[in-house]
């Protein structure tokens, strides 16, 4: 899968106050600001409709009975998952230290009771303009530039999910690390920008090959490594097959002729006769695996593909 920022859902506010007539009050007014509305009445449930799906902003009541909103708003910054979601402290007490306190734990803003409309919908507004641009950059940050697929942060991160999944589900992955044969021979002889083509080539490649629950990213210089999921052995070796295909049948041009390019690749299968425990182990066992049939595939002559022995993966 090539990433593209995609919107998997509307802009959503979660309203935590435990009177439900400021959550409806707070709810109209943001009518077209925002384009959807999560409630919770109490701090605890506020912490879990916002842990379980993070919205894009949270407008939080101080005073609460069981835990305040300074403490819902301490522990939804201590969580990775809701670190980066805006907060704004919705409050009737005006004093200064207060708001202090408001800011200390991490809220984005503070609006007092009652509050004017226009004033509450430009916060909101404000709020997530900011989040807009924290979720880009994070994006970005996850982007190889070059290729436009993963890079290798994206790579760790699903390596250890499809692991953990595996632990909990069973079924069948796989890990195909790909190398384009004689990539220093073609930087020397047709320059580094032509390999910088050759590599954005590989990728849409690449990207044309997977199904939407794989996952492609450049592993690290003409690297690459496809993690294969919810899929049979035959249908990973033939997809494997299909990506070392596609690669060689490019139609790279350069100024002094056209670039032949081709690849080698490793595939190592986790299936349920390797019982792998998901954890840094567990994922050093996979890589080395893909990385050893990879290297296997190059000393047998390259363009071609070498599948680790079941041992072998699941060691």
């Amino acid at each position: 899968m090539e990433l593209a920022e995609s919107p998997t859902r509307p802009e959503t506010v979660l309203i935590i106050d435990d009177d439900s007539r400021i959550s409806e009050l707070v709810a109209f007014h943001l009518e077209g600001v925002v384009e959807a509305f999560e409630f919770a009445t109490s701090g605890e449930a506020g912490i879990r409709i916002a842990t379980h799906l993070p919205p894009d902003i949270i407008l939080l009541d101080i005073d609460m009975p069981g835990i305040d909103g300074f403490e819902v708003c301490r522990q939804l910054k201590a969580e990775s998952a809701t670190r980066d979601v805006p907060i704004i402290f919705l409050t009737g007490d005006s004093e200064a230290n207060r708001k202090a306190e408001a800011l200390d734990c991490g809220a984005s803003d503070y609006v007092t009771k009652p509050f004017e409309a226009v004033d509450l919908q430009a916060r909101v507004r404000s709020a997530l303009r900011t989040k807009r641009l924290i979720d880009l950059l994070r994006f970005q940050a996850r982007i190889d530039p070059l290729t436009g697929l993963g890079n290798r942060s994206v790579f760790d991160d699903s390596l250890e999910a499809a692991l953990a999944d595996f632990e909990r589900n069973g079924g069948t992955f796989g890990l195909c690390m790909l190398d384009i044969d004689h990539f220093k021979r073609i930087n020397d002889r047709f320059g580094h920008a032509a390999g910088d083509e050759v590599l954005r080539s590989v990728g849409r490649g690449i990207a044309t090959c997977l199904r939407p629950y794989d996952v492609a990213s450049r592993f690290g210089g003409e690297e690459f490594a496809v993690l294969l999921g919810k899929v049979e052995v035959e249908e990973a070796v033939e997809t494997s097959e299909r990506l070392l295909h596609t690669i060689r049948s490019l139609e790279i041009r350069a100024t002094t002729g056209v670039i032949a390019v081709t690849a080698s690749a490793g595939l190592a299968l986790v299936t349920a006769a390797d019982h792998p425990r998901a954890g840094a182990r567990a994922v050093e066992a996979v890589l080395r695996s893909a990385d050893a049939a990879l290297y296997e595939a190059k000393m047998n002559g390259r363009d071609q593909l070498t599948v680790a022995m079941r041992e072998q993966a699941g060691r």
